[in-house]
């Protein structure tokens, strides 16, 4: 059994309890207590990046 433990909320997790979600094509496991993603898949099985800007990044800040 593998057990996970959330480096945001710290939350002991089974691999069983993590849900599932798309995030921009992409497949993303996301913890159940605090909704932060976890893993995404590989982003070479997903297609192109899409380039972000500076101002866009300091907005999500």
């Amino acid at each position: 059994m593998i057990r996970i433990v959330c480096p945001f909320c710290h939350s002991p997790l089974n691999a069983t309890d993590l849900e599932t979600a798309t995030l921009g094509d992409r497949v993303c496991l996301v913890c159940p207590e605090c909704e932060h993603v976890l893993l995404m898949d590989d982003e070479a099985q997903a297609g192109p990046e899409v380039p972000v800007s500076a101002e866009a990044v300091e907005a999500h800040a």
